[in-house]
């Protein structure tokens, strides 16, 4: 009625205001002069009724389930929205008709708070995920075959993978069949696993895990392929004293003494024995063939006696005739697979974007490889180095030589997520005495500190089969 006489003209020929309802008399009325001063309040939403009164409160429930010594009072056409319950109600089971269910809960990674929160998923749109419970809530929505509460615990887990939940999550994504989430984990790895420095996340990581990452063709080596020996090392001692406690330097520290004792003590290797054999998967990845090539790393494989000697000889061997090869261009054509499975492996943190030149150490076919990082190009240039700077070894003098190489980079956020990442694809590359090429160029979304992975083969003849393309 307010807003009707407020649209109307007054006798004295002025539209009134919406506060000027009057008598007869002129005056205003208590009734009226209420619409002044009340205000607009949001009604409360259809799915926020339906949770509270519903779900929460229960209200016109026709089935009460059972389960973990809690019970809930649904309601069977809300219920029907999951397939476990469709089929239970839709078939020829006494529980299709009865009024009280009771639920057996076989999968331990259920609990009260992740079944209460996927019950409730059936009258609301939407969900908090917490990363704490995004587990349990993943195994409720595996058992109740609730397709969207799956995708969004997906969707939620890739979001939050890092250290502490990368295995985790792994073994989660393993069991309820989550394969994005199972790649973007072992991907975390790839990018992290040999410049992480802790203790807590090598006692979680198994030995299958272990196996998948060290044997990957995308997998960041920080410095060289010994490295990735001395990562499985201390990883073995950890998994051999699961509560051994302390820094990752004291850990190192540890595991040597550790494994150089045992040497003395037995006539087996550590992989021969029957504590080792379990670790053999993930040391058969290690690339031996460019452990082998530095003096150094061959004097600690002697030192630790975990690799047998059956392991190395033939590695020996393979190697001398492939420095025979490739000396005299009689090696056979490098193809896609070969270079991915046989590579050498190596890597770098630049710490910040100021100029970098370095080498890594080891036999390298008489070619001499000096990386520079330019900052003022964001380039990283591979350097054939043959007269310029002093090598301590010998120099393949001819004219030209052809390298294949694969670089990446990546820089992490605080919590260790990939932030930024490219790629070279793989490059066929055929370099001339001192001369330089440009492998990666950085665009200036890239952050530092920028992990920086090669991946290279020696070659005598040009790669041909081989062409240049991305590997994002």
């Amino acid at each position: 009625m307010g807003s009707t006489i407020s649209s109307l003209g007054t006798s004295a020929g002025r539209k009134r205001k919406h506060s000027e309802c009057e008598d007869e008399d002129g005056s205003q009325t208590d009734e009226e002069a209420v619409v002044d001063v009340v205000k607009r309040k949001k009604l409360k939403g259809t799915c926020d009724y339906i949770y509270q009164t519903l779900f929460l409160d229960g209200e016109g429930s026709d089935v009460t389930i059972h389960a973990l010594g809690k019970e809930w009072k649904l309601h069977r056409i809300y219920m029907c929205q999951s397939s476990y319950f469709q089929s239970m109600f839709n078939g020829s089971w006494k529980e299709s008709t009865a009024d009280h269910i009771t639920m057996e809960i076989p999968d331990e990674n259920i609990d009260v708070e992740a079944l209460n929160t996927a019950f409730g998923s059936l009258y609301c749109d939407e969900v908090m995920v917490s990363p704490v419970k995004v587990v349990p809530l993943l195994a409720a929505a595996n058992l109740l075959q609730l397709e969207g509460l799956s995708q969004q615990c997906a969707e939620a887990m890739i979001e939050t993978i890092n250290r502490a939940t990368v295995c985790a999550y792994h073994v989660a994504a393993t069991q309820y069949c989550e394969t994005e989430v199972q790649t973007k984990c072992v991907k975390w790895l790839e990018r992290r696993l040999t410049s992480e420095t802790s203790v807590s996340l090598l006692k979680e990581i198994s030995v299958e895990l272990m196996s998948e990452v060290v044997n990957s063709q995308e997998l960041f080596v920080m410095q060289i392929e010994v490295d990735v020996y001395n990562l499985l090392k201390v990883w073995a001692y950890l998994h051999l004293h699961p509560n051994w406690e302390g820094s990752w330097k004291d850990v190192r520290a540890q595991s040597n003494t550790y494994f150089a004792s045992r040497a003395t003590d037995s006539s087996l290797c550590f992989l021969e024995t029957d504590e080792g054999r379990k670790f053999v998967p993930a040391f058969r990845a290690i690339r031996l063939h460019h452990v082998v090539n530095d003096i150094r790393s061959i004097q600690l494989l002697d030192t630790d006696r975990i690799i047998p000697q059956d392991w190395l000889h033939p590695v020996y061997k393979s190697q001398w005739v492939c420095m025979l090869s490739v000396s005299q261009n009689r090696d056979s054509s490098p193809s896609i697979d070969k270079f991915r499975t046989n590579a050498l492996r190596c890597g770098r943190i630049l710490e910040r974007n100021s100029s970098y030149c370095w080498r890594w150490t080891g036999f390298s076919y008489g070619i001499d490889v000096i990386v520079t990082y330019s900052p003022r190009m964001r380039q990283l240039l591979l350097r054939r180095n043959t007269y310029t700077h002093p090598v301590s070894g010998a120099v393949y003098l001819h004219q030209q030589k052809n390298i294949i190489v694969r670089v990446a980079a990546a820089s992490f956020d605080a919590k260790g997520c990939t932030s930024y990442y490219t790629c070279s694809g793989l490059l066929d590359l055929t370099l001339d005495p001192d001369e330089e090429k440009v492998v990666l160029q950085l665009d200036r979304s890239a952050v530092f500190p920028l992990s920086v992975s090669v991946h290279m083969a020696h070659v005598s003849c040009s790669a041909t089969s081989i062409q240049s393309r991305d590997e994002q």
